[in-house]
């Protein structure tokens, strides 16, 4: 399937290309990022610049502007999901003592938009706002098995076809079970299990995810995975 991108495709495109990277870019790096004219992305910049939503640096680098704060706060004080999530995650960190997280997948990608750490002093280095690739990790893989076949197939475009084989493999496994297990996928020596969570329609909203050091998890990582199971059960029960 090929997508064909509109000028509101590769405006919002630049503008995501700027939050994923977290360091300014030029117009060449962004217009190569994204697969644009380089008039085309300047073109689109000034659009972006003129509504706050970027902001010029001194040697004609872009980095995220101050319209990018209003919209963060927008999102945190105003999304049920958040609200309900934090005291699900913390209850969940409490019992596991392990770091817990919220993620939603955002095109090809799995963001990170709510982080619980770990008390103990050995822990996984993720923070809010981190996002991996849709086709790694059980965060990733626990939610491209219980999207729809239209939400996949429009993630999945913009991977290779033997990644798009790869990711497909044991989902039918995972949508049995109600829980994704990985180890090492996105850092050595991390285990992390993840389960998704829907709301009072059956809509797939996010996935509560677990991480953790393996040698931390050995002979419990099936308690650990049904505590993460039931957490995102109990946060889904929460939503409207």
């Amino acid at each position: 399937m090929r997508i064909v991108m509109g000028p509101s495709d590769r405006m919002l495109a630049l503008l995501c290309c700027l939050a994923h990277q977290g360091t300014p870019m030029t117009v060449r790096a962004l217009a190569e990022s994204t697969n644009q004219p380089t008039s085309t992305a300047y073109r689109h910049l000034r659009q972006l610049l003129a509504w706050g939503m970027i902001s010029e640096r001194e040697g004609g680098s872009y980095a995220p502007g101050p319209q990018a704060v209003r919209l963060q706060q927008g999102f945190i004080n105003r999304n049920d999901l958040l609200r309900w999530a934090r005291p699900v995650l913390t209850e969940l960190t409490d019992i596991t003592q392990e770091s817990s997280a919220l993620l939603m997948a955002v095109r090809d990608h799995a963001l990170c938009v709510e982080m619980i750490d770990s008390p103990q002093p050995l822990r996984c280095c993720y923070h809010r706002g981190q996002v991996q690739p849709l086709i790694r990790g059980a965060s990733a893989r626990a939610l491209l098995a219980f999207m729809t076949d239209e939400e996949r197939t429009m993630a999945m475009t913009l991977y290779s076809e033997a990644e798009r084989k790869e990711a497909m493999m044991g989902l039918d496994e995972i949508r049995a079970q109600g829980v994704a297990v990985s180890l090492g996928e996105i850092d050595k020596g991390i285990w992390g299990a993840s389960a998704p969570v829907f709301n009072s329609r059956g809509r797939l909203k996010a996935v509560v995810s677990i991480m953790a050091p393996e040698l931390r998890t050995r002979n419990r990582t099936t308690w650990i995975a049904e505590q993460t199971r039931n957490s995102a059960q109990r946060l889904g029960e929460l939503l409207e």
